[in-house]
């Protein structure tokens, strides 16, 4: 007796649960963004119910949450820098209103592309 191995299905599986994990990482981080909480390893972790060492080995999400991660740093630093004592110059006032105008038009092209990565992930979800 001769059993047929079903290699294929178990493949077609393994890709499926794959994508369904790599979406839940993503609606992960989008929430975590949109809650303006800390996008770290550990927090996707939990929230999407992923184990640090996939995420880790996910090119992908892993550089998408080390840029956000970053972002958030150097918003916080910006964010410090608002608080400006009375006497602060006006090329100090100048420099910073060039930053923040920077930072705005990467925050609005990085909400441009997490939307259309959002809209990708819902999509194979919905599949």
């Amino acid at each position: 007796m001769n059993h047929q191995r079903n290699v294929e299905g178990l493949r077609e599986n393994a890709q499926q649960r794959h994508e369904e994990t790599l979406a839940r990482a993503e609606v992960a981080i989008a929430r975590l963004y949109q809650a303006d909480e800390p996008i770290t390893f550990a927090s996707v972790s939990r929230t999407a119910s992923v184990s640090l060492s996939w995420l880790y080995k996910q090119p992908k999400i892993r550089e998408r949450i080390q840029y956000l991660r970053e972002q958030q740093i150097k918003q916080r630093d910006v964010q410090s820098l608002l608080i400006l004592p009375d006497e602060t110059s006006d090329s100090s006032k100048d420099a910073i209103i060039t930053a923040l105008k920077e930072q705005v038009k990467q925050l609005r092209a990085e909400n441009r592309e997490l939307r259309k990565q959002l809209e990708v992930a819902y999509g194979q979800i919905r599949r």
